[in-house]
């Protein structure tokens, strides 16, 4: 009897460690196409971002001011990718802080906090959440929505 207690307290702790280093991995892997598509981003370099985005992305940004609440429906990824690579202007420069991800395997969650700095300029602050799945053993994202503010991003 006390071998199949120590048999079963094996088995369920290599099964729960095994889910957690997946969780870790998946996690250690979505950070870093964050970190991609921002560095991407800040070296108008679509390469850096492109292979991480579903055809189908959908992107959307809430715009947050005095007069209410204003969501838009952005260009997807092409818009994003085509408007990043002709950036000739101030450094785009997205940093996020904050950054806290879920995943189930299938679908995983980005959520993190940022500024958006033109060059050495403020220009707003807010959210991010990123809406992430896994298709074909890579992770692509599928949805990116944001709250853009002005204000109070001290």
């Amino acid at each position: 009897m006390k071998k199949i207690l120590l048999l079963s307290a094996f088995i369920f702790c290599n099964y729960f460690w095994g889910f957690s280093q997946n969780y870790q991995n998946d996690s250690t892997y979505i950070a870093k196409i964050i970190h991609d598509v921002f560095d991407g981003m800040r070296e108008s370099d679509t390469s850096k971002m492109a292979p991480y985005m579903h055809p189908k992305v959908k992107m959307q940004s809430l715009n947050v001011g005095d007069s209410g609440n204003q969501i838009s429906q952005l260009n997807g990824a092409e818009g994003w990718l085509k408007a990043v690579a002709n950036n000739n202007g101030a450094v785009w420069n997205e940093v996020i802080d904050n950054l806290r991800i879920t995943s189930d395997g299938a679908i995983a969650t980005a959520w993190m906090d940022y500024k958006f700095y033109l060059g050495d300029q403020l220009s707003h602050c807010g959210t991010n959440s990123f809406q992430l799945i896994k298709m074909d053993e890579k992770w692509k994202i599928i949805y990116i929505i944001d709250s853009r503010k002005t204000k109070d991003c001290n």
